[in-house]
């Protein structure tokens, strides 16, 4: 198959490129481009629930011992 680049350096090819999709792109030194498909997971929605006369936030996603140490390590 054959793309042709428009004049502001897009390609279009509908069964290749689904529509609001990400992809990865590398220049490879032999002169091919790779892309790949950037999966996404969605993040869980948070819902606002009373507790003890206070209003919290929450979720159905589990925080494990590994999620916690993450963060802690991300954390300036």
């Amino acid at each position: 198959m054959k793309i042709i680049a428009d004049s502001r350096g897009r390609l279009t090819a509908a069964d290749l490129f689904p529509a609001h999709t990400a992809f990865d792109a590398r220049k490879l030194p032999d002169g091919s481009i790779r892309l790949i498909e950037l999966v996404e997971k969605p993040l869980p929605k948070a819902r606002i629930v009373t507790r003890g006369g206070r209003k919290l936030l929450t979720n159905d996603r589990i925080v494990t011992l590994a999620d916690t140490q993450q963060a802690m390590e991300e954390f300036p």
